[in-house]
């Protein structure tokens, strides 16, 4: 009997300790999860690629994913680094696809795989050669985004962008990006009495 009462007597001591113990960690792992939860991730991830801090919170508050919102933007950031793409810009696109990392692994892909695309070509215009280049890479890099944007199967997609474009002799960027964004579409040149139905 005097050995069960020492034993709870030991344990009635022990126990305010760890019960208060246990009590402080989830409170300290609670307040570090307030400060930088996915939401705070994604505010200040896509902060760093230009997106302003207003635009940023509106988008991922209402992101389905918001750490793969703005693990979009910033791989489109990373990789554009060169010739960079506006965070706006990106993040407007990475918010209008369900995917949005397969739309920043296509845009890294294409842009890392053909360095031509942001090359100059001359121009005829009035400019001078500073605005030509300045405006020939934004063109391209726009086609770049939103081309990636528009096609269902942006892994797919940035295959063949880079296939085409190497491959196929005298071939732009851009026109491989035309070929194989209309080739999701069934391709009517080579099947012309082909009729889809809906």
């Amino acid at each position: 009997m005097v050995r069960l009462f020492t034993r709870l007597f030991r344990l009635s001591i022990l126990f305010p300790f760890s019960a208060s113990f246990l009590m402080l960690t989830p409170q300290s792992s609670l307040a570090g999860a307030e400060r930088w939860n996915q939401f705070s991730v994604c505010i200040t991830e896509m902060a760093r690629y230009g997106v302003s801090e207003e635009n940023a919170s509106i988008a991922c508050s209402n992101a389905l994913i918001p750490k793969e919102l703005s693990q979009c933007v910033s791989m489109i950031g990373r990789a554009t680094q060169r010739t960079p793409i506006e965070g706006n810009q990106s993040l407007q696109a990475c918010y209008q696809v369900r995917r949005p990392i397969d739309l920043g692994n296509c845009v890294a892909d294409i842009y890392n795989a053909l360095p031509n695309l942001t090359a100059v070509e001359t121009s005829e215009s009035d400019l001078n050669e500073a605005d030509n280049e300045v405006t020939y890479n934004q063109q391209n890099l726009s086609k770049l985004l939103e081309s990636c944007r528009l096609s269902l199967r942006p892994g797919f997609y940035s295959e063949c962008v880079i296939a085409t474009a190497l491959e196929v002799p005298d071939t732009k960027a851009t026109e491989a990006m035309d070929t194989c964004l209309a080739a999701q579409d069934f391709p009517r040149d080579l099947f012309p009495e082909y009729t889809q139905e809906y």
